[in-house]
């Protein structure tokens, strides 16, 4: 089961110290890398080390623990970008509609964004069919006040989203 993300705020940044780098390192690559191990790594002592990654959870630094799983083995045989417009861009609009995509499985990605489109989400779909039936409910129904959404479907993916960088911690 997917622990729940808790979301860091864009404007807040958190100060990070060279042990601090370096558990995040050890980490993304091997999310259960024991505190023993995870010790070793950085060069601290197993009860420092769990309090600084508990430290880390606790500012929003570490958001959860999640195992990356290839979408075709569970029938996510479509992948698509989706570029969503509104038609009607009214703050109650738009709240609608971004609990709606956010409560969809099969949305797994959504962004809010400037320029020609509102949103870009990344949607799973098993089947052309079933991704054409996802859009044209959210299309038809006049609430969401959805304008348009462009389709982009990814053909093959050549580097998959596995976490963000982590700065250098000897810089």
């Amino acid at each position: 089961m997917k622990t729940p993300a808790k979301p860091l705020s864009r404007t807040r940044k958190t100060t990070l110290d060279r042990i601090d780098l370096s558990i995040l390192e050890a980490m993304s690559g091997n999310g259960r890398i024991t505190y023993q191990a995870l010790s070793e790594c950085v060069g601290l002592s197993p009860r420092p080390c769990l309090e600084r990654v508990k430290r880390l959870e606790q500012k929003g630094v570490i958001r959860g623990y999640t195992a990356l799983i290839e979408p075709a083995a569970l029938g996510h045989d479509i992948i698509a970008l989706a570029g969503i417009s509104m038609r009607d861009p009214s703050t109650a609009v738009r709240q609608r509609l971004e609990r709606a995509l956010c409560a969809h499985s099969a949305v797994i990605e959504l962004q809010v964004v400037n320029g020609e489109y509102d949103y870009i989400a990344r949607i799973v779909a098993p089947t052309l069919a079933a991704y054409e039936s996802l859009t044209d409910a959210f299309l038809a129904d006049p609430s969401f006040g959805i304008g348009r959404i462009h389709t982009t479907f990814v053909l093959k993916t050549l580097k998959s989203f596995d976490g963000y960088p982590v700065p250098d911690s000897r810089e």
